[in-house]
């Protein structure tokens, strides 16, 4: 609709400056020249103070072609931008929004009284996951500066581990999201942050044993007794 009034607007003002200037030439020269002004509304692309004296007919050939020539461009950029809206805006909306029913709360009860659940979800032991928590609560990451405030540090770090403890369409955000009862976009800002945390602890999580330590012993005995010995 938008392009057709601009369209008709554009030929409206051409019509309207022919037939004024076929008036004037026709006239007699005694006459005072006759003032041209755009149709009402006045656009603030056509200019407001010419007059039909200060016109030649090559003034007014290039008077059309530069109108022509900025309405052309007005129509390019309403274009461009309903081609953009048509783009963005959603398609096919629900009516109502997606149930979610988060599982979130489960993970207390088997911190507590199932702790082989628990590590089948988040991969660590309840005792690492709280270790894990201290060490990076106090990150600056998670201190929000808008009004919309984060999900607590701990929910955070359970939907992390998650993710990072699956693979397949078990990580993807909408999976995760339906399992935490929160948005895809919290989903991937969650991990986002928390993996901004871990990486600025990389030197207190990430330790290398010697060689001769007893750690070290012991992995060896561990890979000795499930691979080849000669590895």
């Amino acid at each position: 609709m938008a392009l057709k009034i601009v369209d008709l607007r554009r030929k409206n003002t051409i019509a309207y400056f022919n037939d004024d200037l076929d008036d004037e030439f026709s006239s007699d020269d005694s006459l005072e020249p006759i003032i041209i002004t755009p149709p009402s509304p006045i656009s603030p692309i056509l200019p407001s103070d010419l007059d039909s004296g200060s016109l030649s007919s090559s003034d007014s050939s290039d008077l059309f072609h530069d109108q022509d020539l900025r309405y052309s461009r007005l129509l390019d950029a309403i274009q461009a931008l309903r081609d953009e809206t048509k783009r963005a805006r959603v398609l096919n909306q629900l009516q109502e929004r997606p149930l979610r029913a988060p599982q979130l709360h489960l993970l207390e009860h088997f911190a507590e009284f199932r702790p082989h659940l628990f590590r089948k979800k988040l991969r660590v032991d309840p005792a690492v996951f709280d270790c894990i928590l201290d060490h990076i609560s106090d990150h600056p990451i998670f201190q929000s500066r808008s009004n919309n405030l984060q999900l607590p540090v701990a929910v955070q770090l359970a939907i992390f581990l998650n993710r990072a403890g699956h693979y397949g369409n078990a990580i993807s955000p909408e999976d995760i999201g339906q399992w935490a009862g929160v948005s895809v976009g919290s989903v991937i800002n969650c991990t986002h942050r928390v993996m901004v945390a871990i990486l600025d602890q990389h030197d207190e999580f990430i330790g290398i044993p010697c060689t001769a330590s007893e750690d070290a012993e012991e992995a060896r005995k561990f890979i000795e007794e499930r691979t080849c010995r000669g590895w």
